[in-house]
């Protein structure tokens, strides 16, 4: 049985996320963890008023709305649902479920998209989980709606790649008989031969059909994306490291440029470092 933490604000773009996510892993074997983190006012109160209290009782009460919600919006589907409220920052509260021996497997987060003057790539909250990486983070824009994998591009930088870090793309591909596209950029930071054989990936993804692309752009996420959007794809995955070739992508002052690339699920997989 695997273990996946849905943290959530109450929001309808936690609720998309939370069933995109439910829909995906399915309730079959699986269990869910909806969290949510509050963090008391440090400015001073009287003393007659426990705001500490009064906020885990809010919190306890909307997970509660929130997890009958997700029910209403899973027609067909049962999922083990559990609710969890913490104290504390969400980064460093998803970083003592992962110390713990049933570990979730995934992180399932909404993501916000942009126009105009709002222009933002991850929720703070999602973007600060991802670079923390204590574990897989599946983000999912406000505006996605679900449909079974059968295209999965996955960003290829060149780097080492541990059969551990893939797993959770693994079992997604073997589940819905998705197609993986290995996809690497090449431009002057990013040197590559396509003719060169590269059977890093063989192994790993063993009989799921891949293959095997390469793409000139100075861009290597606007390159990416554009690759998904013309072959359809339902997910995007991408490897991060702590200091790799896509650390670019949860910077927030890249925000701007690759916000309006957010509408594909993406699947963040943490790579240790080498």
């Amino acid at each position: 049985m695997s273990h996946i933490l849905i943290p959530t604000d109450f929001s309808d773009n936690a609720l998309n996320a939370a069933t995109f996510a439910v829909q995906l892993f399915g309730d079959e074997g699986n269990r869910y963890t909806l969290l949510n983190c509050y963090v008391a006012p440090t400015s001073s109160v009287s003393p007659m008023w426990n705001v500490d209290g009064l906020m885990a009782q809010e919190a306890l009460d909307g997970t509660s709305q929130f997890a009958d919600k997700l029910r209403d919006a899973l027609p067909g589907l049962q999922p083990e649902l559990s609710t969890a409220v913490e104290h504390g920052p969400l980064p460093q509260v998803v970083g003592s479920y992962a110390a713990e021996a049933d570990r979730p497997v995934l992180v399932a987060m909404g993501t916000q998209g942009a126009s105009g003057l709002k222009a933002v790539l991850l929720g703070s909250n999602t973007a600060d989980v991802i670079k923390a990486g204590h574990l897989p983070v599946l983000a999912v824009p406000e505006q996605a709606t679900y449909r079974s994998p059968k295209r999965i591009v996955l960003a290829d930088d060149g780097g080492p790649v541990d059969r551990a870090s893939v797993q959770v793309l693994v079992d997604v591909a073997r589940w819905s008989k998705a197609e993986v596209m290995i996809v690497r950029v090449v431009n002057e930071e990013t040197m590559a031969d396509p003719g060169a054989a590269d059977v890093r990936f063989d192994d790993l993804l063993g009989a799921i059909p891949h293959s095997q692309h390469y793409l000139s752009g100075e861009n290597v996420m606007t390159a990416l994306h554009d690759f998904a959007d013309q072959n359809d794809a339902d997910l995007v995955v991408v490897l991060h490291r702590q200091r790799g070739l896509f650390e670019q992508l949860f910077h927030r002052s890249t925000a701007t440029k690759l916000a309006m690339h957010t509408h594909i699920p993406m699947l963040v997989l943490q790579q240790p470092a080498s």
